[in-house]
């Protein structure tokens, strides 16, 4: 990955998708931004209850925006709630596009207007996606032949959904994607070294048990179940399962096509390194969400 640096914030870029000009994407460190306490650094994500100060995610927000160079383009995000349903915002539509303001704080949060899924597409330029992390997996896709963008929310419970297999079936079903040409990034996220499951969520990928609520689908049943990477190891008190979560998904990826070659992964535990990047699992839930920004370049020179 390329590490970036505008003003006091950092942001990293998937190699392989320099070669494409028209794709501005960054995934942002907790450095700089203007949070304090749990949540010092850039974090872009509040809640009226949580104790942040809200003025200082906005801020946030817009610097990463400026940072990428997209202030002015309108900005999608999603409520996420680590499924496998992927969204397609149409702008013009009952969407929000005002992530990097105040006027999304002062609207309602219903899902009208903030829609519930865990992965986005574009194929419009000039609209920004933005998706908030703090241990799940950013993913990115691009398909470079239709101009195809994704940006996804790679949790345990949306991996053992298989959300990144929906994301290529949705970018094929909707925009006629051929998987072999998209291009894969799988950002920092907790490492099998820092994260430790239980046996029920083992079950859950392994497909001895399935979620009450939303159950994987049928079809991708049999891929979650071979594409989960697990290791145990023996402590004296019992045996301790730990989840590889990046390695996964990017197993899910090359079952529905992806080529080895064209799939990227940033290797960075956001456990490990919570100087860097903000650690739910680490910091007890008490911390802050690094952003991670995509968009199609609204015009190429």
């Amino acid at each position: 990955m390329i590490e970036r640096d505008y003003e006091n914030v950092c942001y990293l870029q998937f190699d392989h998708f320099q070669q494409f000009p028209n794709v501005i994407h960054g995934l942002f460190t907790r450095k700089g931004g203007y949070s304090t306490g749990p949540y010092r650094g850039l974090n872009s994500l509040g809640a009226l209850k949580s104790g942040e100060n809200i003025d200082n995610v906005i801020r946030n927000r817009q610097l990463a925006m400026q940072a990428l160079g997209i202030l002015d383009y309108p900005c999608v995000t999603l409520w996420n709630v680590h499924g496998a349903e992927v969204a397609i915002p149409d702008i013009r539509g009952n969407w929000r596009t005002d992530w990097a303001y105040h006027s999304f704080y002062q609207q309602p949060w219903t899902p009208e207007p903030l829609h519930k899924a865990d992965a986005l597409l574009i194929h419009e330029p000039g609209v920004a996606l933005a998706l908030s992390f703090a241990d799940c997996a950013p993913i990115v896709l691009y398909d470079p032949i239709e101009h195809v963008l994704a940006l996804v929310h790679g949790g345990w419970r949306g991996t053992a959904r298989g959300v990144v297999m929906a994301s290529v079936e949705a970018m094929t079903k909707h925009f006629a994607t051929s998987p072999s040409n998209i291009y894969a990034g799988i950002g920092p996220a907790i490492g099998s070294c820092c994260y430790e499951i239980t046996e029920g969520v083992y079950q859950l990928f392994t497909g001895q048990q399935q979620f009450d609520d939303v159950p994987t689908r049928e079809e991708y049943r049999k891929r979650v179940r071979e594409s989960v990477v697990c290791s145990r190891l023996q402590h004296p008190d019992r045996d301790h399962l730990y989840l590889d979560l990046c390695e996964t998904n990017r197993n899910q990826l090359l079952m529905v096509g992806l080529l080895p070659d064209h799939i990227e992964v940033a290797d960075i535990c956001t456990g490990c390194n919570t100087d860097r990047f903000f650690s739910h699992r680490k910091e007890h839930g008490r911390t802050g969400r690094f952003p991670v920004i995509v968009a199609l370049r609204a015009s190429v020179s």
